[in-house]
């Protein structure tokens, strides 16, 4: 009975200790999840894409957006590609205790659409517009996202 207190003890104690939870500016502390911050397998691939022909009657271009993985999970790389021209940007999403799914969707606007991602309950989140305006390639922030956990201070 001694050694299986011991044991449950120091089971107790390891599992506790391997959390890394931090403490907000009130002394509160903030909750990691269990989501690991980096993927063991980046695909290759896009995770999401969106696509559509520009109306030129001479060239064959198209408007398009790809979202890549990156190394961090919730980190992902985006490559945009308007007639001829090449553009990037990075999106992080927020960490909500599930496996991030980025979903790329038609803007309002001709040669526009809407880079977010889906919540827990499987609704889509907008979070960049990308979009051409005078033959020029916009990239617009349409909302900020964050979470955090909190316990109360003991």
């Amino acid at each position: 009975m001694k050694y299986c207190s011991l044991f449950l003890l120091l089971t107790l104690f390891a599992c506790n200790s391997n959390t890394k939870n931090e403490k907000d500016a009130q002394g509160n502390e903030i909750v990691n999840d269990t989501i690991p911050a980096e993927r063991k397998v980046v695909e290759n691939s896009p995770v999401a894409s969106y696509s559509e022909k520009v109306k030129d009657p001479l060239n064959d271009w198209r408007f398009s957006v790809d979202v890549y993985e990156t190394k961090s999970t919730f980190d992902f790389s985006v490559k945009i590609k308007y007639k001829e021209l090449d553009a990037e940007d990075n999106i992080k999403i927020p960490n909500f205790g599930i496996m991030p799914k980025v979903e790329v969707r038609k803007g309002k606007e001709e040669q526009s659409c809407i880079i977010g991602f889906l919540d827990k309950a499987g609704e889509f989140k907008e979070y960049k517009l990308v979009q051409v305006k005078n033959q020029e390639l916009k990239i617009s922030t349409i909302k900020h996202y964050a979470r955090t956990l909190y316990k109360k201070k003991k």
